[in-house]
């Protein structure tokens, strides 16, 4: 009977199909393009570590022009692979996975191999990937046998041989270890001198200088932008902790924070704390406080502060004061203060984001619990192709296609604190990571040197975090379609934190189209373009993914926002012109001047545009209710050509069936309701305003149903729902 048994790093897997083979390195200098002289060939190295021309000695810019290829020769047919396979061999096992799915490959012979390549410059990771050769002529054999399997990864430990080769190392479990600090504090010292996007908040253009010429000098903080409380943690080897509000203490501290600057927190609170700060303890709390009391997430970052060399820190719970938290603006300090959540983020030093703890008495500094990979550790020699030298050893692993979410990234106020810090340490639940404008890094794994993102391109080394920096290739108007479409996947404990748990965000898209010359206005949870009318319409064409979910209990935000449905949404992107158009529009904000957070009842929109009323709908149209999934966007497209999609002349039978039909995503049960009574009763004076032609890239007209207000032709809520059709 075979044993099952978890493969790691301590404990490899080897077998006698296996332990043998090894992974031959092989460094060669590939052919060039010589534009002068059209040689094409391996160019000539010189004693001074030039490349040039072999032809016409032209020279080559380039730093370094080796290559290095890595082959790992199985030592089976196509049966033999699959015989190790069942007998229980990882390495085997992996391949066969691909194999099987070519049926030409069950007969014949062949010979198989794992092959991967990279420039000798590049320290990043290496992958194998599945090539295959005839056995008898010795030519490759066009198959795509990678598709179904993806590649191994190539690990090595630090201080082995191998690793000049690799930067893929072993997850670093014990994220309280020094090896998770020191990488801590090596990404933030090579972040502070060598990266001049991660200076600024606002990454205007993608072509703004990454790195400066040099060391960059000293980060400051401005006044302005230190919180109005941080909690002074002293020094590590004089500790203390106490709560300072920072203008009363006065140019002394300011002073010490704007020069060493400060950390923010992000976490989930899962529920009540222990201790948070209150009207009743402000002054006790600024005498001192008992870190024994706290719970554990808020005693963990604080010991990491301490640990990257910090001796301010905000933490939320513990400055701002925390009464009346129902999120509807009755609490005048929170309010003031989530008006200054971009600042406060966005120019924080540092951000620790507590990842893996879902509530904050887990804390988030236990060691990892092991993960099994899909395939491997697997271990292999690596060897010099032409020597035969062993170099080193390395361990062929498989990751999951997939892992668990990360607690954080499923709460709503998560969203905007992590896509508006600049610098950010993630202690998720594998190891510790590192994100920052500029580059993203692991404590382990398949990238552990500060590498630079691609943009367009991966955003993240953790799902859902990630600095709004990584969008900067997009329009604002995109940038905020990503950010509504994952802030409502998020959960939100208090209905009432909607507007006000993506204010910040919203603030910062706002300045970064300012910067960039475009007027951009943020009104009840849409992003308009004040001189692009059509935004407007853009903005408006949102629909609910799930129109079962009732809306909130309480006023919230207009029927025509997003915000005021509860659930994730889809955002609506207009393709041409539009048949109706935005007059005037009017909100009131719950605190004084707090236009990022949340709405008093009563917000308005008055547009103009083509009407019909309900009466016409039933008489012309078949109704149909659409699930969350369809995502066609045709509407009132004529059986015959029209000089216009919404010419009423057209808009008579041609025979005894329906002209069109009308298809439509209800908001929420509530209106799915009214909209049935409405279509069934012509006393009722519900209209379908036609909106915009060629929503979500389909060709048609689309439009929101509409009530009729107190005054003559003013369509002020969207009480039912978006509409769409087709003939």
């Amino acid at each position: 009977m075979k044993v099952s048994v978890v493969s790691t790093f301590k404990n490899p897997h080897s077998c006698r199909h296996c332990s043998g083979i090894h992974l031959d390195l092989d460094v060669r200098r590939p052919k060039l393009l010589c534009f002068w002289c059209d040689f094409d060939g391996v160019p000539k190295g010189t004693s001074h570590g030039q490349y040039i021309c072999e032809q016409c000695t032209r020279e080559f810019f380039i730093r370094d022009n080796t290559e290095h290829h890595f082959t790992l020769k199985l030592g089976y047919d196509v049966e033999g692979i699959r015989d190790a396979a069942e007998e229980g061999c990882e390495l085997y096992s992996w391949v066969w996975r691909g194999i099987s799915r070519e049926d030409s490959l069950k007969k014949g012979k062949y010979r198989v191999e794992l092959y991967g390549w990279k420039t000798r410059g590049g320290r990043d990771g290496l992958g194998l990937m599945v090539r295959v050769f005839d056995g008898v002529t010795g030519e490759r054999v066009p198959v795509l046998v990678a598709n179904g399997v993806g590649e191994l990864n190539v690990y090595a430990f630090e201080g082995d041989a191998a690793g000049v080769y690799t930067s893929c190392r072993p997850y670093v479990r014990d994220v309280r270890s020094e090896e998770s600090m020191g990488f801590a504090r090596g990404c933030l010292r090579g972040c502070l001198e060598g990266h001049t996007w991660c200076r600024t908040d606002q990454i205007i253009e993608i072509d703004m200088p990454r790195r400066p010429v040099g060391v960059l000098g000293g980060e400051r903080v401005e006044y302005g932008d230190i919180p109005s409380r941080v909690l002074d943690l002293g020094r590590l080897d004089e500790p203390r902790l106490r709560l300072v509000e920072t203008w009363e203490e006065g140019e002394e501290l300011l002073g010490r924070i704007s020069r060493g600057g400060f950390v923010a927190l992000s976490y989930c609170w899962g529920g009540d704390q222990r201790a948070k700060l209150l009207s009743e303890n402000l002054d006790a709390y600024k005498r001192s406080i008992d870190p024994l009391s706290l719970d554990q997430t808020l005693q963990d970052a604080i010991w990491v502060a301490r640990q990257v060399g910090f001796q301010y820190l905000w933490i939320d719970a513990l400055c701002i004061i925390q009464d009346n938290l129902d999120g509807f603006g009755t609490n005048p300090d929170k309010a003031f203060e989530i008006t200054r959540m971009a600042s406060y983020y966005g120019r924080a030093t540092l951000t620790i984001l507590a990842a893996s703890a879902s509530a904050a008495a887990e804390g988030f500094l236990a060691p990892r619990a092991f993960s099994p990979f899909r395939t491997g550790p697997v271990c292999v020699l690596l060897r010099n192709h032409d020597t035969k030298d062993i170099i080193g050893t390395v361990y062929l692993v498989e990751e999951h296609p997939s892992t668990p979410a990360e607690p954080i990234t499923t709460r709503g106020w998560t969203l905007q604190e992590s896509l508006l810090s600049r610098r950010i340490l993630v202690f998720a639940q594998r190891q510790l990571y590192w994100s920052c404008v500029n580059s993203f890094a692991g404590a382990g794994g398949d990238v552990t040197v500060l590498t630079d993102r691609m943009i367009p391109g991966r955003r993240s080394l953790v799902e859902g975090v990630y600095p709004v920096g990584s969008l900067i290739d997009t329009s604002t108007t995109a940038q905020w379609g990503v950010i509504v479409e994952e802030y409502t996947r998020r959960f939100l404990g208090q209905e009432g934190d909607k507007l006000w748990a993506v204010g910040a965000l919203a603030e910062q898209i706002v300045k970064v189209g300012r910067a960039r010359g475009e007027k951009k206005r943020y009104v009840a949870g849409l992003l308009i373009d004040e001189e692009d009318k059509k935004s407007w319409l853009s903005a408006l064409m949102w629909r609910p993914v799930d129109p079962g979910r009732k809306r909130p209990r309480r006023y919230r935000a207009p029927t025509w926002s997003w915000a005021g449905v509860n659930g994730e949404v889809r955002v609506g992107r207009l393709q041409n012109e539009e048949p109706a158009v935005v007059e005037d529009w009017g909100v009131e904000f719950a605190a004084k001047g707090a236009e990022y957070g949340a709405l008093k009842p009563g917000a308005w929109l008055r547009l103009r545009g083509t009407v019909m009323t309900a009466e016409e709908v039933g008489r012309y149209g078949v109704v149909v209710w659409v699930k969350s999934d369809n995502s066609a966007m045709v509407l009132f497209q004529s059986f015959e050509p029209c000089d216009s999609p919404v010419d009423r002349s057209k808009w008579t039978a041609l025979s005894d069936q329906p002209l069109w039909e009308l298809k439509i995503l209800e908001d929420s049960p509530e209106d799915k309701e009214a909209i049935m009574t409405t279509l069934a009763n012509s006393d009722f004076q519900s209209m379908l305003l036609l909106i915009a032609l060629d929503v979500w890239h389909t060709q048609g007209v689309a439009g929101i149903l509409v009530e009729r207000g107190a005054g003559e032709g003013q369509f002020l809520s969207r009480e039912d729902g978006l509409c769409q059709g087709s003939p």
